[in-house]
């Protein structure tokens, strides 16, 4: 899921490299430089491809802070889902 979510900031960016340079540990804001809209475009993108819902409003930013924190949280999200 890692590895998708890095491909997913990659694509929206724009940047191949950016792919390369990302890991479980990037901070998904400040290392992969997403903007408000970008960021917008990547919460659509991973409900979508993990068939979950976010909710913009209850949504804790500080879950942004590595791309396995982000996954943990999908991870959560997927499991409440499917029940």
């Amino acid at each position: 899921m890692e590895q998708q979510i890095i491909a997913m900031i990659s694509e929206i960016k724009d940047d191949a490299e950016l792919a390369l340079s990302l890991n479980e540990h990037s901070n998904m804001m400040e290392d992969g430089g997403l903007d408000s809209l970008q960021l917008i475009t990547l919460i659509l993108k991973v409900e979508e491809q993990f068939g979950i819902e976010i909710d913009f409003e209850q949504f804790d930013f500080t879950l942004m802070e590595s791309v396995a924190t982000f996954s943990r949280y999908i991870s959560e999200l997927k499991k409440t889902a499917s029940v």
